[in-house]
């Protein structure tokens, strides 16, 4: 399973560092988040639960990155 998430993970970044994701507004949100909603029920999750799950790890980042840059921090 690390290799798959690895993989995931890597493979993602690496895209979007060669501007692969350029069309995409949010690659994260468009492309990212449904890889590993797939990825997730291919290792056995219910699609609904993967996708909750997904959504709620998206909403409590976005909420510690606007803290962040609220108060100033990087």
């Amino acid at each position: 399973m690390a290799a798959q998430l690895w993989s995931y993970v890597h493979g993602c970044i690496t895209l979007e560092l060669a501007d692969h994701f350029a069309e995409f507004g949010d690659p994260v949100a468009q492309v990212l988040l449904p890889m590993g909603v797939n990825l997730a029920v291919g290792l056995g999750d219910e699609r609904e639960r993967a996708q909750a799950s997904h959504e709620a790890g998206a909403r409590l980042y976005d909420s510690i990155t606007r803290g962040k840059r609220r108060s100033g921090e990087h």
